[in-house]
């Protein structure tokens, strides 16, 4: 699944601006709206207490005197209709609007009341919402009931204004902190895209280190390691034209060997010749044969030659048990004396690519041990590593050569045999594709050559 960066800041980013703006903008509404719905209420209810002192009891009789100039500012509003209702006693008429709703409905979510005195709800008078304030008082030992009410426009357009008031600022900061935020982004990504192009301009055979030091410190050590993945590839691509080349030589030689001969042998007459010449022709194509197993075998023992699902168990000496009867027919062509010494030993890894690993050990040592010569093999597990000692009492290595004759086509100036100059190359990718290593040491006896491999162990030992 294709993951954009620039879409998930976006979404951490504008998702929780959203919903801060979802939880903010009902609440802002709520802390203006009901303290304003308040203030009406209260106005409604003063015109209301402004009608008690207009009522008199005279004989046990309610009298409201009212003057028409007082009733014609109680009713002047430029916007909403005002109406007012005195009742007396068993809710007896005594002025106002005839009709005027009173009572509040039961269980009104609308209604509020002030000590049992003020009871404010909404209702509907000659067929328009209203807002209604009820206000009881006690005159001269009676109840009386004055009632005020108004129409609701000044509220609906109090919502109305105060939606936009609220919701158009709110739309202007959401888009102006989304364009924000976009171009916040796309500007933070700007390295990003340089990265991109710098690579894009890359040539394959032109592997340039990128400039780490305009990168965000964020993405500064992406940088740095992928400069490292392209000195690791550089050095590769230079070890694989090295590689190539020297193979092409090598190739070369023995090819050009046998044309050579086949050429001399389609003038020569004599039997002797001829069968010569053709035996030189088989040698050189065996050591053909054998220089492209070996770069067969190399290039399997590279980390991507072969898949990981070969892994499994190795008991080490059985594998030497396993491989050893050519070793000793070889060994007894050449006069040399194999001996083993073998302790138990396990590893997990590739058994064919560490069979070859053990083969090149001693065919190498064999070859350049001189007749009448030892060749010993030993195995051990130690700690959590597992030991393959390979040792001759041959010629030797001499100490400054112990390195280069692990690169591949080197071979030690002035040693005889038909070697390829690729068994301790090919020794050397297989320890390191089974997480060791390989080196030459000083032999028991101070004379010949001990080379041994390091792995590490499948399980400790018992």
């Amino acid at each position: 699944m294709t993951r954009s960066l620039r879409k998930a800041l976006l979404l951490w980013l504008l998702l929780p601006a959203g919903l801060a703006v979802a939880t903010f903008l009902p609440l802002a509404y709520h802390l203006i709206h009901q303290p304003a719905m308040e203030a009406f209420d209260q106005a409604l209810a003063d015109a209301g207490l402004a009608l008690v002192p207009h009522l008199e009891v005279s004989s046990g009789e309610p009298r409201f005197v009212f003057p028409a100039a007082a009733e014609q500012v109680l009713r002047t509003d430029r916007v909403d209709e005002i109406y007012f209702l005195v009742l007396g006693p068993g809710e007896r008429f005594i002025a106002g609007d005839i009709g005027l709703p009173h009572a509040a409905p039961d269980k009104d979510s609308n209604s509020e009341s002030d000590d049992g005195e003020r009871i404010n709800f909404d209702s509907h008078f000659r067929g328009h919402p209203i807002r209604v304030s009820t206000l009881r008082r006690s005159i001269a030992g009676e109840p009386f009931l004055f009632v005020t009410a108004e129409t609701t426009r000044k509220r609906d357009q109090l919502r109305v204004d105060l939606s936009f008031a609220l919701i158009l600022p709110l739309i202007f900061f959401a888009g102006a902190t989304g364009l924000t935020i976009w171009f916040g982004i796309r500007h933070a990504l700007l390295p990003v895209e340089d990265i991109r192009a710098a690579l894009q301009r890359m040539g394959h055979r032109a592997l340039q280190p990128l400039d780490s030091a305009f990168a965000p410190t964020e993405i500064r050590p992406l940088v740095d390691e992928f400069n490292l993945v392209l000195d690791r590839l550089d050095q590769a691509s230079a070890a694989q034209q090295r590689f190539v080349a020297n193979a092409a030589h090598q190739l070369r030689t023995p090819l050009a060997g046998v044309r050579t001969q086949l050429e001399l042998l389609q003038g020569e007459t004599d039997a002797d010749a001829r069968e010569a010449r053709c035996r030189q022709c088989i040698n050189a194509i065996e050591r053909l044969g054998h220089l492209v197993n070996q770069m067969l075998v190399l290039l399997s023992a590279e980390p991507s030659g072969r898949h990981a699902s070969l892994n499994a168990p190795i008991d080490v000496p059985e594998l030497i048990r396993e491989r050893s009867p050519e070793w000793i027919r070889l060994a007894e062509a050449h006069h040399i004396d194999l001996g083993f010494e073998l302790q138990a030993a396990r590893v997990s890894g590739d058994r064919l690519l560490l069979g070859e690993a053990i083969a090149n050990l001693v065919i190498n040592a064999i070859h350049y041990t001189p007749a009448n010569g030892e060749v010993t093999i030993r195995s051990r597990q130690q700690g959590n590593d597992v030991f393959i000692d390979v040792e001759d009492n041959g010629p030797g290595i001499p100490p400054e050569a112990r390195e280069r004759v692990f690169e591949r086509f080197f071979r030690l100036p002035g040693t005889g045999g038909q070697g390829s100059g690729l068994g301790l190359a090919i020794v050397r990718e297989i320890a390191r594709g089974f997480g060791g290593e390989v080196q030459a040491l000083d032999p028991a006896g101070c004379r010949g050559t001990r080379l041994q491999v390091r792995l590490p162990a499948s399980q400790p030992p018992d």
